[in-house]
């Protein structure tokens, strides 16, 4: 191979950007020889971010933005009142049609007239771009929660903060969601590329709203962002998730002739005991307060009566790890661990995944292939230009429990984003900073003009 033909496979490694870089002062030093080259090649891209980003602080100056932008901060009062209003409207997986009859109502009121409902129950409004050639852009955020109906959803304010079972998942996201659609109707910013609005159901329940909006809505977007997740952070990957459901059964006794008999439950104690036995890898790094990979048992229950054997008992466990394989070699192992407890003790067993089978990872792309696409770059530079990255997780996360896994799955370009901060997901005493539901939709707005590129003459 020539000198030059060493300096390509060098230049060959870097990002578009850094490639003009290389290009413009290494000529000279192509001609001297390869080696050099390829030693300026990796030194450049040790020094250069080495990430493209569609995101220029520009944007922010540019008229109709800024407009939606001092839009947004103006209607910060009414924004939280929007925000309370959805999430005191029952929603539980499965049961979205009040919430989805909202969202329908506030996007006709932006003047939307192509607001429709899938089969699923995914309500999708599309905002046409510029340039037919233009990207297409996802912003989905979900509408269900895991609360169901008998759990009030009455939202306390108190504080600067807002307390309320789903607050922050999802009624966040799906709140600063409409209002970033809100923000680029009222100033008028028209896209190169187009945008679509998707308010997902059954998130919660094996992603299947979106498994049917990537699957059957006709539109095949070039990138996917999930409205999702805590204010500040990124992540782009997807964890793989399996619900599992361990049942003991017997054909039962009354107490009086229990000794000595086979007892489901006390298979399942041992079950537990075994499953929590399973051996771990080591805890995934840079993972902030998450521990990866994980396995937890969350349900359990048998049994109709106090003084008999119970003819069943089940318990139910959530594994997740951040690869395919380990997730593989968990799964079994913990199969295997139930299994035995069952043999033990005698008695029969079964297994059942009630929530079906995860999301196929099978084209999903490499964690240097997603990283590397600007998608991912430009949500971090826009988190920093607004001052919304935590201290301590200024990188984006390679991993996802969002309505991104299922774009990832497919080899499409994803992320999962937040609009606010909260904490206690999934709990009766989730809270969540009033506050910071303006600059996560400013955020919103800033993402989906870079993405999309301005259109307006």
């Amino acid at each position: 191979m020539s000198r030059f033909g060493h300096c390509r496979d060098g230049y060959d490694l870097l990002y578009s950007e850094e490639r003009k870089l290389v290009m413009n002062c290494g000529t000279a030093v192509c001609r001297a020889g390869g080696i050099v080259c390829w030693v300026l090649s990796l030194t450049l891209l040790r020094a250069q971010p080495g990430y493209p980003s569609r995101f220029r602080p520009a944007l922010a100056s540019e008229a109709r933005v800024a407009s939606a932008l001092r839009s947004i901060a103006g209607r910060q009062e009414q924004l939280i009142q929007d925000w309370i209003r959805l999430a005191e409207i029952p929603a539980s997986s499965g049961a979205e049609q009040a919430r989805a009859e909202y969202v329908r109502g506030q996007l006709a009121a932006m003047g939307f007239p192509n607001v429709r409902t899938d089969e699923m129950g995914n309500v999708i409004a599309e905002r046409p771009g510029t340039d037919p050639k233009g990207p297409v852009i996802a912003f989905a955020a979900h509408m269900d929660t895991v609360f169901g109906s008998s759990v009030s959803r009455k939202v306390r304010r108190e504080n600067g903060r807002l307390y309320g079972p789903g607050i922050g998942d999802d009624s966040a996201g799906l709140a600063a969601q409409l209002e970033m659609f809100r923000a680029l109707q009222k100033a008028d910013i028209r896209t190169r590329g187009e945008l679509v609005f998707v308010a997902t159901v059954q998130e919660e329940t094996r992603l299947r709203g979106a498994r049917a909006f990537l699957a059957k809505s006709g539109i095949r977007p070039d990138m996917f962002v999930a409205v999702d997740i805590w204010l500040g952070e990124v992540w782009y990957g997807a964890l793989r998730i399996s619900r599992l459901k361990f049942f003991y059964t017997s054909p039962g006794a009354h107490t009086l002739f229990s000794r000595g008999q086979p007892s489901p439950a006390r298979a399942l104690a041992a079950g537990i005991q075994g499953v929590y036995g399973v051996q771990l890898p080591p805890v995934e790094p840079g993972m902030g307060g998450m521990k990866l990979p994980v396995v937890n048992i969350g349900t359990l229950g048998g049994g109709t009566v106090v003084n008999a054997i119970p003819r069943e008992a089940w318990f139910t466990v959530d594994l997740r790890s951040l690869d395919s394989a380990t997730q593989d070699r968990l799964e079994s192992e913990v199969v295997r661990a139930a299994k035995a407890a069952a043999d033990q003790e005698g008695v029969g067993f079964r297994v059942e995944k009630p929530q079906g089978e995860d999301v196929d990872f099978s084209q999903a792309r490499s964690r240097e292939i997603r990283r590397a696409h600007p998608l991912v770059q430009t949500a971090v530079d826009i988190q920093r230009y607004l001052h919304l990255t935590p201290p301590g997780s200024s990188e984006p996360l390679d991993m996802g429990s969002t309505d991104a896994n299922v774009a990832v799955g497919t080899g499409m370009p994803a992320i999962a984003v937040g609009a606010a901060r909260y904490t206690g997901p999934h709990t009766l005493d989730e809270v969540a900073e009033e506050s910071s539901i303006v600059p996560g939709t400013k955020m919103l707005l800033l993402l989906a003009a870079s993405l999309a590129g301005l259109g307006n003459p």
